[in-house]
């Protein structure tokens, strides 16, 4: 029984590490860039190519994590 609640414990911790990667880094992060003032003087394009790659290469990031994190049996 103490192993089936670590088990769940460690589901419930893993999804919510989970969730909040994804949150931070490909939703909050690139909406924050793009409302800083460091892409203020940049045109609309070259602020939204920026905040594309930022998304893009976090999003890779967190896919390529779940797939090394499935690898080695850690989710």
């Amino acid at each position: 029984m103490n192993c089936d609640r670590i088990s769940q414990v460690r589901a419930a911790l893993s999804a919510i590490v989970i969730f909040l990667y994804f949150v931070i880094f490909t939703a909050w992060l690139p909406s924050m860039l793009l409302r800083s003032s460091l892409l203020a003087t940049a045109s609309r394009g070259v602020a939204d190519g920026i905040v594309i790659v930022v998304w893009g290469g976090f999003f890779g990031l967190g896919i390529l994590g779940l797939m090394w994190a499935q690898d080695r049996g850690l989710i």
